[in-house]
């Protein structure tokens, strides 16, 4: 892969959402899928031309030029009512173009996707195709679903803001508090999709983490933070602390068991436990019970430190209330470490009977962990 196309797939991962958002406030009889076409035209463009004409000055202002005007030439064709004049002669405005312009379009979009007349699942989807730019394939495992079903879904979407007229463009604050429970859903996912990037794709990973920071930071610091938004901090910069600790120079992940906890970054960590304690509430989000086994975590000065039973009664409300395999999975491992080998060995077994956890490396990975770990404590023991 030579520089052009390392830059133009950077900027993909980067913009294409943005510019989506940008193109769909801009023209809002612009149907999302032609949006999504024409991002992707523009892209294959700048793949075509850059190599001959050399890098824009303004990559981004570039890409946003190219799809405003392939924007104006489709609507020209499918539209008889927008009034184009002033998109026609309007100059890319410095705000749409610079870092901060493409941030808020982000959030605009995060914001949009949410829309009341969506099923939130819909909503998440949505956000995290065009917030996050995230494959089909890796939204279908966030949700435990094959990835025909998540196309199906997306392409329902589409259908339903055409045929209803659904503006897929939000203002900043005007209904983002009916929407803020769904906003902070897709914020987590979108970080865990980062965080849990290795080998080539860390710092995509790293990028995807910023990313749901940021949007995360931009809720806590405006009228709208509640609880959850702080709890939902937190649990990011506890995990954020730590991020250094976690790859080899091969970018190889090291458990936690091995990580040099010297490279823990203490203050991130003092920071996310004061924000939890102002996070806490007469009600308690998953985010406050992860951001609480994750302090568990951050609290010990070795593994061996590890208060695993704290941490086994908090998955066991989490799962009580916000049930889910992967939290499920966790908590096995955490039962093993507590000495409660047969009821983690049970967790297992049933997940390993669902039709699609049956698939997931992780699940493997922890069975096979799990006999090795009863093996080393007694070498006689076997599975019952």
């Amino acid at each position: 892969m030579n520089e052009f196309e390392k830059r133009i797939e950077i900027l993909y991962k980067e913009r294409f959402g943005q510019l989506i958002s940008l193109i769909l406030q801009r023209f809002r009889d612009l149907p999302i899928d032609c949006a999504e076409d024409i991002v992707q035209e523009t892209f294959t463009a700048a793949a075509l031309h850059w190599p001959k004409t050399g890098m824009p000055e303004n990559p981004s202002g570039w890409l946003y030029q190219t799809c405003k005007n392939k924007s104006i030439n489709l609507l020209k064709k499918i539209s008889k009512t927008t009034d184009l004049s002033l998109a026609k002669t309007a100059s890319v405005a410095a705000d749409e173009i610079s870092e901060d312009g493409f941030k808020d379009a982000q959030l605009r979009m995060l914001m949009a996707c949410c829309h009341p007349n969506l099923a939130p699942k819909t909503q998440i989807v949505l956000a995290l195709k065009y917030v996050a730019n995230l494959k089909v394939e890796n939204i279908a495992l966030q949700f435990g679903a094959e990835p025909d079903a998540i196309e199906k879904m997306l392409y329902r979407a589409r259908q339903k803001i055409k045929n209803e007229s659904l503006i897929l463009s939000a203002g900043l604050y005007g209904y983002a508090v009916e929407r803020l429970s769904v906003m902070h859903k897709v914020i987590y996912l979108i970080f865990n999709e980062g965080y849990k990037q290795s080998g080539e794709k860390i710092s995509q990973g790293k990028i995807m983490c910023e990313d749901a920071f940021m949007l995360n930071k931009f809720l806590f610091d405006s009228p709208l933070c509640n609880p959850e938004t702080k709890a939902l901090q937190a649990l990011m910069l506890f995990n954020v602390a730590r991020f250094n600790a976690r790859f080899d120079a091969q970018g190889n992940a090291i458990e936690l068991e091995y990580q040099d906890r010297t490279l823990w970054d203490q203050s991130l960590i003092q920071l996310a436990c004061f924000l939890l304690t102002e996070s806490e509430d007469s009600i308690f989000s998953p985010y406050h019970l992860e951001a609480a086994i994750a302090c568990v975590h951050c609290a010990a000065r070795k593994f061996e430190d590890t208060d695993w039973e704290a941490i086994c009664k908090y998955y066991e409300v989490l799962l009580r209330f916000y049930p889910s395999p992967f939290a499920e999975i966790n908590y096995a491992v955490a039962l093993q470490y507590n000495n409660q080998n047969d009821k983690a060995f049970r967790i297992l077994m049933d997940l390993r009977r669902n039709p699609y956890f049956n698939k997931l490396p992780i699940l493997d990975t922890t069975i096979r962990k799990h006999f090795e770990r009863v093996t080393s404590v007694n070498p006689g023991a076997s599975a019952k």
